[in-house]
């Protein structure tokens, strides 16, 4: 059975139908009519680091879908990790529960270390600044959902590009769509790393790095904006010095398009004024909602249903 470990393990034909059946479980959830084709399934979610919209949309997805939910949440003090257990023998006992293992983890390449001993089907819900492939996933059905496309897009990152994993985690299954051109909004402290924009530059994606907000704004379709991640800082000087370098005011609304979209994973903090929520283009909620359905896809497509 498949895991889902990186955006960059799919296939354009594997991306269509995960989208294809992420229409069909929002249209099912909208009729009241859901099949429940996990019923008799469990699915663990094991989270060693803070989550509100994707460990309770996943145990949503799954509770819709039929299944029973195992949880651990802080899991890096409440579980046998906090004892020294390492990430391996922690899949390999969670695989003995669970048909599904859902993780989220602070350490980069945590996920394929574990997916190398599970025995069950693995899900990485974020490790560290690495990936975050179902928030990928449920960026792109955004995207299309809002545009009716996914091709000739302007994109724009804006915000803490250096650590963001969701970043990471959309630009390669939106490479997979021809016509797509990428602006990356930041100040220099929290640029793009060298070596990713090296395998952009490498694969031939069309981008701008670009030091304001203002420049790109008149030629987006889509905005993503990211918070500055305190977590990520080793010295939290260096985080204040950061922090309110990139808001998107109110008054930024008036050069965007009229058909542009915002979007944001979520929490946001500073980074966008309270005042943008009441804009019809502000879309990270409607990108939030559409989580629960996209993680049904997924939860069907790793156990191949």
């Amino acid at each position: 059975m498949p895991n889902i470990i990186s955006a960059d393990q799919f296939k354009k034909e594997e991306v269509e139908k995960i989208l294809s059946r992420s229409a069909q479980m929002e249209e099912e959830c909208r009729k009241g009519k859901i099949e429940e084709v996990l019923r008799g399934k469990i699915v663990a979610c094991v989270f060693f680091e803070p989550s509100t919209r994707t460990r309770l949309s996943f145990e949503t997805a799954a509770l819709k879908l039929g299944a029973k939910v195992i949880s651990a949440e802080n899991a890096m003090e409440n579980s046998s990790t906090f004892k020294g257990e390492t990430i391996e023998d922690t899949a390999k006992m969670l695989c003995s529960y669970a048909d599904v293992v859902v993780i989220r983890h602070p350490v980069a390449g945590a996920l394929e270390r574990a997916a190398k001993v599970a025995e069950k089907p693995l899900v990485n819900a974020g490790d560290g600044a690495n990936q975050h492939p179902t928030q990928g996933f449920l960026d792109l059905y955004t995207i299309k959902k809002e545009h009716g496309r996914l091709t000739n897009l302007n994109i724009g990152f804006g915000g803490d590009l250096k650590n963001s994993r969701t970043l990471r985690s959309l630009l390669p299954l939106l490479r997979l769509y021809e016509g797509n051109k990428f602006y990356f909004l930041s100040p220099k402290e929290l640029e793009l790393p060298r070596e990713f924009v090296k395998e952009l530059k490498d694969h031939g994606v069309q981008f701008e790095e670009l030091r304001s907000l203002e420049e790109a704004l008149p030629s987006l379709d889509v905005l993503y904006m990211t918070r500055v991640q305190k977590e990520r800082f080793a010295d939290e000087k260096d985080y204040e010095k950061v922090k309110d370098l990139f808001i998107f005011k109110k008054e930024h609304l008036k050069k965007l398009k009229s058909g542009a979209i915002i979007m944001h994973p979520l929490p946001k903090i500073n980074e966008i004024e309270l005042e943008v929520d009441q804009d019809p283009r502000a879309a990270y909620f409607r990108q939030a909602q559409n989580g629960l359905y996209v993680r049904m896809a997924l939860l069907c497509y790793v156990l191949n249903l």
